[in-house]
């Protein structure tokens, strides 16, 4: 198992940061205000010869409200007993109440721990390292994440609890990651508990309140013998005029993790499919040519719906989706997610299949002989030759000695046909279209 690291403190210390620093980019959200942070982040980051897992996690506080509570819960549950746990206190602000009450809650763990002041570029309050003492937890090690200073210090520190050994080919590292797949969405669709459902385990926190996922929570998936790497996202948002700074950063980060994975599972909710929202947050992935699979949830909130009828709507709606896969599921309480599973196994065979050259001419004949293109100004338009160029998205490439003049309509047309004759349906399939290399050819 990798040696992993623990961040916690209250809420604004510069937990993320810290995290940024160690990673070195800004992976974690950061912003100067208490609560950015609500899920747990981990990366896997190697120093002195060793690997890692570091993990930035939700700010604790004494609030007694029950997401709080709920918070400080999940917070403490996901440190396993292998992780060197870096209490973090804000240096400028010196240690109160909320910096008592995780100090309370990490010396019951039987973790390594290692006092972390933040924030101690310039002067500090001279009482600080006395009021630090009555932690119990040894001396601190002095960092200013924003300005990278004491890293180096903090990692010397790390590595005195480690074995001196290079823990390298662990089972985690072994994982041969075989896909990407992103859970997007708007908020409060249940992408959040679709992952700890699909994984079996609460590493996303879950509630009714809004835009509560705000930096991307990764977890590894396996169906089978395939390894895959998930991603919970924030919630996209159609408002664009009252979008505040830190739901701006986050759907940015949404956007990023779309474009970085090969499959996207749009989640929508049951009770609201229809609506202008969900048709632009699909039309947005349909653009990146992402393999793409909707996802219906909240069945369990509906006495009687008919599939078909569904899905019919939704082809209506956008008719971008037509054969695109639906998967009817509630992740709440764990319903068609095996089903679902299957049906990822299913579109990632078909995502990333190549199709041999010869086949390939052959559909191209019969196809261009029951409907040939439009004339060129009374000239024959021949398409003489089509090659499959690359996989994830399906890309092929058709030579012809007027590819200029091939109509859209003829275009989308070999498309539907291309996915209808060689088992393309539901993928996004690209066609490029060349001018014929020949030297005689007028």
């Amino acid at each position: 198992m990798l040696n992993e690291i623990f961040i916690i403190g209250k809420p604004n210390v510069g937990k993320s940061s810290l995290f940024n620093s160690f990673v070195e980019k800004k992976l974690a959200l950061v912003e100067n205000i208490p609560g950015v942070t609500v899920d747990i982040r981990k990366k896997r980051i190697n120093f002195f010869d060793n690997d890692y897992v570091i993990f930035d996690s939700a700010g604790i506080s004494n609030n007694s409200n029950d997401f709080s509570k709920e918070i400080r819960s999940f917070t403490i549950n996901n440190i396993t007993e292998s992780a060197i746990i870096l209490f973090v206190i804000d240096g400028k602000q010196g240690i109160d109440n909320d910096d008592f009450l995780v100090c309370k809650l990490v010396r019951k763990l039987k973790n390594q721990k290692i006092l972390v002041i933040n924030k101690s570029e310039g002067r500090l309050d001279p009482y600080i390292k006395t009021d630090c003492f009555k932690l119990g937890l040894g001396d601190p090690v002095f960092v200013s994440s924003a300005h990278n200073i004491g890293i180096h210090e903090l990692k010397l520190e790390i590595d005195k609890f480690i074995p001196k050994k290079n823990n390298k080919n662990e089972v985690f590292e072994n994982q041969k990651i075989e896909h990407s797949i992103a859970i997007v969405g708007q908020t409060n669709s249940g992408k959040s508990t679709l992952l700890n459902c699909i994984v079996d385990k609460k590493i996303a926190i879950t509630s009714e309140k809004p835009n509560l996922t705000r930096d991307p929570v990764e977890s590894n998936l396996q169906i089978n013998d395939l390894y895959f790497r998930i991603f919970d996202t924030a919630g996209l948002s159609t408002n664009y005029k009252k979008k505040e700074q830190i739901q701006k950063l986050s759907e940015y980060e949404t956007k990023r993790k779309i474009r970085l994975s090969e499959t996207i599972l749009i989640m929508l909710d049951i009770n609201n499919y229809w609506e202008k929202k969900n048709r632009q947050i699909i039309n947005s992935v349909i653009k990146e040519s992402r393999a793409t699979i909707l996802v219906i949830n909240k069945i369990d909130t509906i006495k009687e719906f008919s599939e078909q009828y569904i899905k019919e709507q939704i082809s209506l709606l956008l008719p971008q989706t037509k054969q695109m896969p639906i998967f009817f599921i509630s992740a709440k309480k764990k319903i068609g997610i095996e089903k679902l599973k299957n049906g990822i196994l299913d579109f990632l065979n078909i995502w990333v299949r190549r199709i041999n050259t010869a086949k390939l001419n052959k559909w191209l004949v019969e196809t261009v002989n029951l409907n040939p293109p439009a004339l060129k100004n009374g000239r024959e338009v021949k398409l003489k030759y089509i090659t499959q160029i690359s996989s994830r998205p399906p890309k092929f490439k058709i030579f012809s000695n007027y590819p200029d003049s091939i109509k859209e309509s003829y275009k989308r047309f070999l498309i539907r046909e291309l996915k209808k004759s060689l088992d393309f349906e539901g993928v996004i399939v690209k066609l490029i279209f060349s001018k014929v290399k020949n030297p005689y050819e007028k």
